[in-house]
């Protein structure tokens, strides 16, 4: 069985559909500037960065998906020219801003530091040990000291497994808006690269 890693830029172009499905069902409760599906699909196929996320294929099916930002650079830029195409120019520019204020904001702030932006896997291949590939991956880039995560404190199951992949709690924040919403607080995790 073939197992590959690709950056969403390579892929062709049913992947790429692949890719954002897989990234939709783990996050798309959380994206309620609209409830055309399709649209919103499509819109995220264009905006996906074609090198900051990476997927993991076997027999040329995307399995799972890891988006990484930096303190510079994130994953996913709502660009005002693609979002006023799908959604018009009012509209658009709206979600551009708004979207663009939480998604690509830095979530890292040292130049050695990887954020794990995104992290999903099929349903149907989950407990394979994908997710734990895709991170040892990301832990394989020379250029960073650590890789960091945010995980709600609701989420024990996501707790869990990134303590089963030596990330480290270093940071609670419970007073955010968030744990009044029902989602608990976030909880920043830590690993250091190059251990396993």
């Amino acid at each position: 069985m073939e197992k590959k890693f690709s950056e969403y830029g390579e892929l062709n172009d049913a992947q790429k559909a692949e890719a954002v499905d897989l990234f939709l069902e783990g996050f798309g409760h959380f994206l309620t500037f609209s409830k055309d599906e399709a649209t919103k699909k499509n819109l995220f196929i264009e905006i996906f960065d074609p090198e900051f996320f990476i997927c993991y294929l076997e027999e040329d099916k995307v399995l799972g998906l890891m988006g990484l930002g930096t303190n510079k650079k994130r994953p996913i830029d709502f660009k005002k020219e693609i979002c006023q195409k799908y959604f018009g120019k009012l509209k658009g520019t709206l979600i551009s801003k708004q979207m663009n204020a939480i998604f690509q904001k830095p979530a890292v702030s040292s130049d050695r530091e990887l954020y794990l932006d995104t992290l999903v896997t099929n349903p149907e291949w989950r407990k394979k040990g994908i997710g734990t590939t895709l991170i040892n991956e990301a832990c394989s880039f020379g250029d960073y000291d650590s890789i960091v995560v945010e995980v709600f404190s609701d989420n024990e199951k996501a707790i869990r497994f990134y303590e089963k992949n030596h990330f480290i709690a270093v940071k609670e924040n419970k007073a955010s808006v968030m744990r009044f919403l029902g989602a608990g607080y976030p909880i920043v995790m830590e690993r250091k690269m190059h251990e396993k």
